[in-house]
This record gives C-alpha cells, sequence and structure tokens, in this order.
C-alpha cells in the first residue's frame, strides 16, 4: 500500500477554508462556504424574496374582506354552562348542555314540521295511475 504524499493529492478535492473567513471548512455543495455561513445567506436571500413580495402586495389595492372567522363556543346558549367536547347541537344551529337539548327546553326557531313534510315529499313523489287501461 502506498500513502498519498500532500503534493500527490489534487487541489480540487483538498478542503478549502470557508469563503466568509470563519475559519471553518467550505464545501462545494455550500458555494464554498461552511454550513452556517451557508445558512445565514440563505436566510439573507430569503428575506430579500420576501421584501419583494410585500412590495408587490403593497402596490396592489386591497379589498375589504367582511368576513371574520367566528371560533365556535362550547358553551350552552341558554345558560351559557360549558358543555365539553360534545355538546348537544340542535337543527338551529347552536350547542346546548343536557338540560336544554330538547327544542322546547331554549325555544328552538327552527320549523320542524316543514322539515319533515319536505322530507316526505322528496321521498315519496305521488304516484297517480291511469284510470283507463285504454285510451282512444
Amino acid at each position: 500500500m502506498t500513502m498519498k504524499q500532500p503534493e500527490d493529492v489534487d487541489r480540487s478535492e483538498a478542503p478549502q477554508l470557508c469563503k466568509a473567513g470563519c475559519g471553518f471548512y467550505g464545501n462545494l455543495k455550500t458555494r464554498n462556504l461552511c454550513s452556517v455561513c451557508f445558512k445565514v445567506v440563505l436566510q439573507k436571500e430569503a428575506s430579500k424574496q420576501t421584501v419583494i413580495a410585500v412590495n408587490v402586495a403593497d402596490t396592489v389595492p386591497l379589498k375589504k374582506h367582511h368576513s371574520v372567522e367566528v371560533k365556535k363556543k362550547n358553551r350552552c346558549q341558554v345558560c351559557n354552562k360549558r358543555v365539553g367536547l360534545i355538546g348537544f347541537g340542535c337543527r338551529c344551529g347552536h350547542s346546548f348542555c343536557g338540560l336544554h337539548r330538547m327544542p322546547e327546553e331554549h325555544a328552538c326557531k327552527f320549523d320542524f314540521k316543514a322539515a319533515g313534510r319536505a322530507v316526505l315529499e322528496k321521498e315519496n313523489p305521488v304516484c297517480v295511475a291511469d284510470k283507463l287501461e285504454t285510451r282512444i
């Protein structure tokens, strides 16, 4: 086995010091920078790109958005008691505790009769048979 002498080593494969001058060794994959200096350079480039994106967004007039996300409260609408994760939901869209879960208890404004009639009409269409077998 022969060991390579320092003069036999190719200079392109030899480790080079960081281009930023921090004293660590750089790598060709990281633009001859050490890993720490390379991360700093990437952060600076990313911040420049975000500044450009923000400036472009500032020039475009923004539409006024009236949509506000309302966080659903886990409280009874009648007594304001906490109902936890599984509050009783009603068809009127509110959640209630165990005492106020029935429509009569919380004066529900949902029309159950009309909803039931609509379901029945949809599921049971009118079937009318022809009374005369032979028509002229």
